[in-house]
């Protein structure tokens, strides 16, 4: 992946799709321009280019003038993707505040309702909300979790927030169990960056991955595609409260740790 390709997928962290990183990149590199000659030179349609425009505008990473034509320019990255950023936080304060009240609201619409012991099974698409789900299942545990995984999935974690929700799950006196395989020594440094409480690398039966809170919820996927898009949309996972296979698969994590390598000792 050249740098170009790098950034473009980097971009869409920040809510760019294709079209969108293209153009900002461009003006980045070419200067002002009108979005007549920006089309041409980018070889981007033309309506595209004019929704894409009003979408970075808003967003703050280009500015455009009132000439006709309009004349397009990139505002310096550190201050687009700050505004992009502010943006974010100000959309979650405003959701943190709602939310209080919504909770309260719905509590009064409840019924009581009698407790099922039948277990559930559900299924998230996206690697956006996948990684969403594991962690608020690490941040609300204190127990014992197990993270068995690819090099790449967790490599893509660290650009998440699952490393701030493992600090707070060891603060609540959790442990958070890291085991992936890799032949690349050097990735090994980078697999630490989550901060686990203890990370080991072994032989995994899979490219899978597998999140197993002890008695607690199971997480677990097929076979994950190894590229670093985080917005993925053919990723998938299963999320069940079974306690017969979260207990199946905790005594497999359990067995394939013992059998595995302290990353630190390998580093040594």
């Amino acid at each position: 992946m050249n740098i170009e390709e790098e950034l473009l997928t980097e971009l869409s962290y920040f809510g760019l799709d294709k079209t969108d990183a293209t153009m900002y990149l461009g003006l980045l590199r070419i200067g002002s321009l009108t979005v007549g000659k920006m089309s041409t030179k980018l070889e981007i349609d033309r309506g595209k280019a004019y929704r894409s425009l009003n979408k970075l505008r808003d967003m703050g990473l280009i500015t455009t003038t009132f000439s006709n034509p309009t004349i397009c320019e990139a505002v310096s990255p550190e201050d687009a993707l700050t505004s992009v950023i502010q943006r974010k936080e100000d959309e979650i304060t405003t959701m943190q505040k709602l939310s209080r009240k919504i909770v309260a609201d719905l509590k009064n619409l409840n019924r009581p309702q009698q407790v099922s012991e039948i277990s559930s099974i559900s299924i998230i698409q996206g690697r956006s909300n996948i990684y969403s789900r594991i962690g608020k299942m690490i941040q609300d545990s204190s127990k014992t979790i197990y993270i068995v995984t690819t090099a790449e999935d967790i490599l893509r974690m660290y650009h998440t927030a699952i490393p701030e929700k493992i600090a707070l799950c060891k603060k609540n006196g959790g442990q958070v169990m890291v085991l992936t395989d890799t032949e690349n020594d050097s990735l090994l440094p980078l697999i630490s960056r989550l901060k686990a409480t203890e990370t080991r690398v072994g032989k995994l039966p899979s490219k899978s991955r597998v999140i197993v809170e002890e008695g607690g919820q199971l997480i677990m996927s097929g076979s994950i595609k190894e590229t670093m898009d985080l917005n993925d949309d053919n990723d998938s996972i299963l999320v069940t409260n079974s306690q017969e296979m979260i207990n199946n698969m905790f005594s497999l994590c359990s067995h394939l740790w013992k059998k595995a390598k302290p990353v630190d000792k390998i580093l040594a």
